[in-house]
């Protein structure tokens, strides 16, 4: 290539890159989840006792800012301009503690980032956590999550509860905010079905 030739290609690819620096930068629309408060408290059996909302981990695959399409068997896409407000790990241990202090059966649930004493920790694995919008299929929004609850005085292991709940939200289109109300929906079972089985439960507590 001459001399001349090498010139104009640097000049085009230069005046290319000029015009596209002052196009505005797509933004990314947010969500938030927020599932949904019963209006009175599901139970009060441990009424005198506090729990920690330990930090909330997420699987790898949906720890991500942006939400997550199931597209087929094997395939499944991280949408950059539909994402959460926030990091899902500190939004949902929000959520949950907020959720779980005004209806579950403790006394109190405090929010993962409290330093408050407290009788038990809360700890929450999203196990999963995207939009199932395979073709064929009602689009459904799923969620996955381990609950374990540990007593925070106890001598050895002071693991006194675990269980893992899933739920499949079916969504009536398969669009970013139906998918986020489904998790909002998801969420709200999920936490109605741990807080009822951690008020049924006689736990016992180790202490030193």
């Amino acid at each position: 290539m001459s001399t001349k030739n090498i010139a104009l290609t640097s000049t085009v690819a230069f005046l290319l890159a000029a015009c596209s620096i002052g196009k505005p930068v797509p933004q990314a629309t947010t969500y938030l989840v927020e599932p949904a408060v019963p209006a009175e408290r599901l139970s009060a059996t441990h009424g005198s006792e506090v729990a920690h909302m330990g930090n909330v981990r997420v699987a790898a695959a949906f720890a991500g800012s942006g939400l997550v399409y199931r597209t087929d068997d094997v395939t499944f896409v991280s949408d950059p301009y539909e994402a959460f407000i926030a990091d899902p790990r500190a939004m949902l241990g929000n959520q949950m503690a907020s959720w779980l202090d005004r209806a579950g059966p403790f006394k109190a649930v405090t929010q993962p980032d409290s330093m408050l004493p407290a009788t038990y920790t809360l700890e929450a694995n999203v196990t999963e956590l995207y939009g199932d919008f395979r073709p064929g299929r009602t689009p459904t929004a799923v969620m996955g999550v381990q609950f374990i609850l540990i007593d925070v005085d106890a001598v050895n292991s002071g693991r006194v509860f675990e269980r893992t709940i899933t739920r499949r939200v079916p969504l009536e289109q398969a669009s970013p905010a139906a998918l986020v109300r489904g998790y909002g929906k998801a969420a709200s079972e999920i936490l109605s079905e741990v807080a009822a089985e951690l008020g049924s439960k006689k736990l016992r507590r180790g202490r030193r």
